[in-house]
């Protein structure tokens, strides 16, 4: 497998950062080129140039004047830590690198830039969402969308756990276990786990693509049986494959918000070429 790009979307905070280091590690497996994208939100700026817009402090929860200059200012700042940022990664895992600045609405921005990408990443949520487990609208809108790899960045260090694999289906299609295979070797899992639905014995044997995997019965999402699962306490990665209809969205939404290391969301269509490379 041969990735070409993998488009990392970073606005400066820890959650993008994280889902940079975790694309790193899939471009030393596959030789792709890091592509940044750092989105100075128009929404942001329109509301700025309001004369009524009003902000608190993170801290002191005071209402100041939300200023245009200061907005575009720290934008400005922010875009320089995520070049700084996407620089240092690709020089580390000695990576091709390219970045670039746009402006407009943050998710169609990002769409408008999937074409050419192989793989896109973004972090759990935004810099300026609130703390906690759940999704930003970035990456809800990715997973919704976007039907190449979506890699969701987590939001503890890469523990050298196991890539696990969940599929709400008996049979994980094969495609899914040779990408998991790849993603274990790129993260230092020392096996896949194979989380598929009821009496599901998946389409691998003993190994896949030379690592060794192992199988668990579904639990139930809504319940949080994928979070008391001890594998997933101490994942390298996770991969969801992505079910059919829409009800499927919700259960990828409610899969990647049980566990906080990187989530890798993926279908058929988008790894069928991605493999083939």
């Amino acid at each position: 497998m041969r990735a070409r790009r993998i488009l990392v979307a970073l606005d400066g905070s820890p959650e993008s950062r994280a889902a940079l280091a975790a694309a790193a590690r899939l471009g030393i497996a596959t030789g792709a080129e890091l592509s940044g994208l750092f989105v100075e939100d128009v929404e942001l700026l329109r509301l700025a140039a309001l004369p009524f817009a009003r902000e608190a402090g993170a801290s002191s929860g005071v209402f100041r004047r939300l200023d245009l200059s200061d907005v575009e200012r720290r934008f400005r700042v922010a875009a320089e830590r995520a070049r700084e940022s996407l620089r240092e990664a690709a020089a580390a895992s000695r990576l091709r690198s390219a970045f670039r600045v746009a402006r407009g609405r943050v998710v169609s921005e990002i769409l408008a830039s999937v074409p050419d990408a192989d793989v896109v990443a973004a972090g759990k949520r935004t810099g300026h969402g609130p703390a906690g487990r759940r999704l930003g609208a970035t990456s809800r809108s990715l997973i919704a969308h976007v039907k190449v790899p979506v890699l969701v960045g987590g939001v503890q260090t890469l523990s050298g756990g196991p890539a696990v694999v969940i599929c709400a289906v008996s049979e994980v299609p094969e495609e899914a276990l040779r990408f998991v295979a790849l993603l274990a070797r790129a993260f230092g899992a020392p096996e896949v786990v194979v989380v598929a639905g009821e009496g599901g014995a998946g389409a691998a044997g003993p190994e896949t693509s030379g690592v060794r995997v192992r199988r668990r019965g579904f639990p139930s999402v809504s319940s949080g049986g994928v979070r008391t699962l001890p594998e997933i306490a101490n994942a390298s990665t996770v991969v969801l494959v992505r079910p059919e209809g829409e009800a499927g969205h919700e259960l990828l939404v409610a899969l990647a918000e049980a566990v906080i290391c990187p989530v890798f969301v993926i279908g058929p269509r988008g790894l069928a070429e991605l493999l083939s490379a």
